[in-house]
């Protein structure tokens, strides 16, 4: 019963603050983290300028030779085995609710090919990604260094922290 009456209060608070977000709103957010989301993102253990610099060498030959072995016809069956050579790479498409997403091997609870992206908490920098077998990510963005940082969580609860290397958006 109280789980219940939790709930429904929980659904009444968020009504109001969602009836505020327009259409228009909810539009230009979206283009938001899906530009800032639109990079090829390498792992690292620190942010420290010799891991980054190690991180993103090579970062923009990897974004081409993802682009050139992607399939001539794109589906979700032909997406489904692209991936990136180290780290995430995202790449927008017209619509900014949702851009190709291709991990590497590492991150194999992530399924390469069309994902959705939604706005979390833009203040907080919290963006939603759903893969494209429907799994839903939150992630983090933000700065550090001057230099953009993605933060995630692993299905076994790791926190995983990214560096952005290259943009995507302006290929």
């Amino acid at each position: 019963m109280l789980r219940a009456l939790i709930l429904a209060l929980a659904c009444l608070a968020a009504a109001p603050a969602a009836a505020q977000t327009t259409p228009a709103e909810t539009q230009a957010q979206a283009a938001r983290a899906s530009r800032a989301l639109a990079m090829l993102w390498r792992p690292v253990t620190a942010l420290n300028t010799e891991q980054i610099t190690r991180a993103c060498s090579g970062a923009a030959e990897e974004i081409e030779a993802v682009e050139s072995a992607m399939p001539p016809v794109l589906t979700q069956e032909s997406l489904a085995n692209v991936r990136a050579l180290w780290g995430l790479l995202v790449i927008p498409t017209d619509d900014p609710a949702v851009s190709y997403i291709f991990p590497d091997m590492s991150l194999p609870w992530l399924t390469p090919g069309l994902g959705a992206i939604g706005v979390v908490s833009e203040a907080e920098g919290f963006i939603g990604i759903r893969d494209a077998a429907g799994h839903d990510v939150a992630v983090q963005i933000g700065t550090a260094g001057g230099r953009g940082v993605m933060r995630l969580r692993n299905p076994e609860g790791q926190l995983l922290t990214f560096v952005a290397c290259a943009p995507t958006w302006g290929t």
